[in-house]
């Protein structure tokens, strides 16, 4: 079932291989659903005061852009279990083993001092992260390496995309469900214990093969896997296509955070709700994305990558747009379900193959296999995102007058910068983002196919 005689390695790329390898969306898609309502819980049961969030997200997100680059460049150049074990298989099952513990700590209140929660906030998210970073950067720097062909590739984004969205689905409607009955802190170690029983199947999806031990541990010797921090960085940095991936990466994370993050202040302080009326809009946006994930890899290997994620992202504005003027829960599920067809594409299918066709082009220019480290600095700046959300829902908040202990007793000017912060600010990011992207990216769907090819030749 391999894709051509040329591919590096003999282990059969099954299906079924495949969805073990793509079970990483289901470990991380729970614990991330449950990581999202850290932000509501700060504010809302602990009664942080928004400035201090925002502190809080400055200094985790200072801390793990630090965090980001060294795990990359440390995992491509870590040598002594290759042959072993395989490349990322270690650092992938560290970080899922005891990552998700420090999740839980996150959601343990063990003070009313405010300075105290502070702290034992940026202390657990920062560390869950790290753990977490871990599996994300090797994970995502293992799919170019074991998938070479476009039909594996296209076959692990779309089976991907229906497993994760399928989770997503059941993520986003379960833990609020189990929040509203069970509490927060019930809530994390029953989504953990979700969590840690997928990684079981998962950990044989990402067992590298023999050859490909073998072959890493001779890139290893010929220091072909990695090169000085200096050599890294700047090659990365000059590397328009792969910037311009990075850059709209860290718009949509940016701007999807203030869309799916300001999901909560809305629905509960402006309409009126429960936490729980949040999952239908959820649900929704996540079941189009799954559904249409294979339409968009269709759609991507007749028009190419660049323009499949271009119209994805024209989507994605149009529906912030129209999101501004929505007042009730029914329009907002309407808005959810049209969002879920644009980030079918920007969020899934399309992006994780232009990280790949990025890295396929970085390793023809380079003559270097070093996934970990690009994928490191796509890290590094999507590390701000949560920042600059909480930055903006602060600066909204005082322009407005918001506060988060009225609840529906802010003002209508309040009322309308929670939708504002959801809406109109996503939409001029995603826009910046998009314009960037269109400018920097060059790699079209020709260079992509010899790419491949020039990889082979140059035996890497």
């Amino acid at each position: 079932m391999t894709e051509s005689p040329k591919m590096k390695y003999s282990e059969t790329l099954t299906t079924k291989r495949i969805i073990l390898f793509t079970l990483q969306g289901v470990s991380t898609g729970f614990l991330f659903a449950m990581w999202g309502q850290i932000q509501f819980y700060a504010a809302n049961i602990l009664l942080i005061p928004q400035i201090l969030i925002s502190f809080i997200y400055l200094i985790y997100s200072i801390l793990e852009a630090i965090n980001d680059p060294i795990i990359g460049y440390l995992a491509d150049r870590s040598k002594r279990f290759t042959s072993r074990f395989g490349k990322r298989y270690p650092w992938i099952m560290v970080g899922l083993i005891f990552g998700p513990v420090f999740l839980i700590f996150s959601f343990i209140q063990i003070s009313s001092d405010i300075t105290v929660l502070v702290v034992w906030l940026i202390v657990t998210m920062i560390i869950h992260d790290t753990f977490m970073t871990s599996v994300e950067i090797n994970h995502n720097a293992l799919f170019p390496d074991l998938f070479r062909g476009s039909t594996h590739r296209g076959k692990v984004i779309w089976i991907g995309s229906i497993l994760g969205g399928i989770i997503s689905i059941i993520a986003n409607g379960l833990v609020p469900g189990l929040i509203e009955r069970l509490g927060y802190l019930v809530a994390v170690v029953i989504i953990v214990i979700i969590a840690y029983i997928f990684v079981i199947p998962y950990n044989y999806g990402i067992r590298e093969p023999e050859e490909m031990k073998s072959f890493r541990a001779e890139l290893d010797a010929t220091n072909r896997g990695t090169s000085s921090v200096k050599e890294i960085l700047k090659r990365v940095f000059t590397d328009k296509n792969w910037m311009g991936i990075v850059i709209a990466g860290f718009a949509w994370a940016v701007g999807g955070a203030c869309f799916l993050y300001g999901l909560n202040f809305f629905v509960v302080d402006s309409l009126g709700l429960e936490i729980g009326d949040t999952t239908l809009p959820l649900i929704m946006l996540y079941l189009v994305g799954f559904i249409l994930a294979p339409l968009w890899v269709w759609i991507s290997k007749k028009i190419g990558n660049k323009k499949a994620f271009t119209i994805g992202m024209c989507l994605n504005i149009l529906g912030f747009f129209f999101l501004f003027f929505i007042t009730s829960l029914p329009g907002l599920i309407l808005l959810f379900t049209f969002q879920g067809i644009g980030f079918s594409a920007t969020s899934g299918a399309i992006y994780g193959l232009l990280r790949a066709e990025g890295i396929d082009n970085a390793s023809v220019n380079s003559g270097k296999r070093e996934e970990g480290s690009y994928t490191s600095v796509w890290k590094f700046f999507t590390a701000f995102s949560y920042f600059f959300q909480t930055v903006i829902f602060t600066i909204v908040s005082a322009i407005t007058g918001y506060d988060a202990t009225l609840g529906t007793g802010n003002s209508d000017t309040a009322k309308a910068g929670l939708i504002f912060q959801m809406s109109i600010i996503p939409m001029i990011i995603f826009l910046i983002g998009l314009l960037v992207f269109i400018f920097m990216y060059k790699i079209s769907k020709e260079d992509a196919i010899a790419n491949k090819i020039k990889l082979e030749e140059m035996n890497l």
